[in-house]
């Protein structure tokens, strides 16, 4: 199993209620399976609480805003001769584990759920995942730079 970043469950934790107690935070990561000692995890709240506060209140305002741009969907072509249901409507299992094991790595990569979900929506912001990609690429040759 992979190791848990301390900083990772604790943004994790704090992005759903940015204003709860360190002693609570402590508890939940514990719960989560954390081995950071009190000292270490209360830090790391410290260190997060206003980083998280302002990437909640942005993703706040971003929400409307993204609705406001959302395009109508497209009406589906009509099909003659629909396919059996079961076959059509049920993907492979061995797709869906293979789909559910990456999901998983990526999780870990990122340290917790709610960060993966911030990278899906960025991905999601950028356009799709061509136009994420090129972004990547940019704030790479930027980092590589300082």
């Amino acid at each position: 199993m992979a190791e848990l970043s301390t900083q990772g469950v604790v943004r994790e934790i704090l992005t759903g209620n940015p204003e709860m107690e360190a002693n609570e935070v402590i508890r939940r990561a514990k719960l989560k399976g954390l081995r950071a000692s009190d000292d270490q995890i209360r830090k790391s709240v410290h260190n997060l609480r206003t980083s998280v506060r302002a990437t909640v209140a942005a993703a706040s305002k971003a929400a409307p805003a993204a609705a406001r741009e959302t395009t109508p969907p497209k009406a589906a072509p009509v099909v003659s001769a629909p396919a059996p249901a079961t076959a059509a409507a049920t993907p492979a299992l061995g797709d869906v584990l293979a789909n559910v094991a990456l999901v998983n790595k990526i999780v870990g990569l990122c340290g917790g759920v709610e960060n993966a979900r911030q990278s899906a929506g960025a991905v999601q912001a950028c356009g799709g995942v061509e136009e994420f990609l090129k972004h990547l690429e940019l704030v790479a040759t930027i980092r590589t730079a300082e």
